[in-house]
């Protein structure tokens, strides 16, 4: 891939993941809630219309409308992204809702690489595009996407980092795509580490969703009306007949490593899950005769990878 001549940029990709203090799935048991990590929870919570008050509220601490007037506003819109010239399967968001003339994507990313991060990108653009209509006046759409990562970069010490479309002085093309990074890792090292204490109410509410154990949800949520409605209702999801057999496939895949005796049952499990995404893109990218070293330097795959698939 070429560069610019002078480029003094740092890339986030050249970066190494770092997994320490990522947030491992656990059986749904006593004392315990499901984390909004996990897709099973997500879609419970954030793609029910009588829970919209959830979303509104992790929403209202990124925009600048406050959580009662956008309660007020706020909808759900579907989440199926137009497939239109592209020919892949059941591709959609997992949260896009519309504000005005808005849209707000919500991401929950458990695998760590780089096509994950990719693919993001590309939901957010396809967002941006989606009300462009051919033959008349351009009509693109801001699109805010909020992602929340279950992995971290060292060297990146930030628990939200904001990226706009900017020049090196900080001057913004436009305000019509903004990418929002969440690092759970490093939010759960702040916690770990300074107490509850250090954490602002979007951190408490943050880790109110994601954290699994009760008993800590309920002292981060203490105080706040919203906080302590979702620690309940999440519990009461939890424990809805059938949602336990459902939770996450993520969970699957840790449980699968250990039987398998793999030494590090839950590193290996996401790593299985990972390569096989990462395979199946491959080989999509080689139907598609996009070149060997392309496809090498989007998936990290080896050449000798690569052949394999065909």
């Amino acid at each position: 891939m070429i560069q610019l001549r002078n480029n003094k940029c740092e890339l986030l990709y050249n970066l190494k993941l770092n997994n320490k203090n990522r947030l491992y799935f656990e059986r749904i048991k006593k004392g315990n809630k499901a984390s909004i990590l996990a897709d099973t929870m997500f879609k419970a919570i954030f793609q029910n219309e009588n829970r919209m008050k959830y979303s509104c509220k992790l929403i209202s601490y990124f925009v600048d409308i406050n959580y009662e007037e956008l309660l007020k506003k706020i909808k759900l819109v579907k989440s199926e992204l137009n497939m239109e010239d592209i020919k892949v399967k059941n591709e959609r968001c997992d949260y896009v809702a519309e504000v005005d003339d808005s849209l707000i994507n919500i991401e929950v990313n458990n695998n760590n690489s780089l096509m994950t991060m990719e693919r993001n990108l590309e939901y957010a653009y396809r967002l941006y595009l989606s009300k462009v209509v051919k033959g008349k006046e351009y009509n693109y759409t801001q699109t805010i996407q909020i992602n929340i990562n279950n992995f971290a970069f060292q060297g990146n010490e930030k628990i939200i980092d904001t990226y706009y479309l900017q020049n090196e002085e900080g001057i913004k093309l436009t305000d019509k795509v903004i990418i929002v990074n969440i690092y759970v890792p490093k939010l759960r090292e702040k916690m770990y580490n300074l107490g509850i204490g250090s954490l602002d109410e979007k951190e408490r509410y943050l880790l109110t969703l994601i954290e699994q154990e009760i008993k800590l949800s309920k002292e981060l949520s203490k105080g706040d009306k919203i906080m302590e409605e979702y620690v309940d209702e999440a519990e009461k999801v939890s424990y809805e007949r059938g949602f336990g057999e459902s939770y996450d496939k993520l969970y699957a895949l840790e449980e699968q490593a250990k039987r398998d005796g793999y030494e590090e049952g839950k590193e290996k499990g996401y790593k299985e899950g990972e390569k096989k995404s990462i395979s199946k893109i491959a080989l999509s990218m080689m139907k598609k005769n996009i070149d060997i070293d392309t496809i090498n330097e989007c998936t990290g795959l080896s050449k000798e990878e690569i052949m394999s698939l065909k």
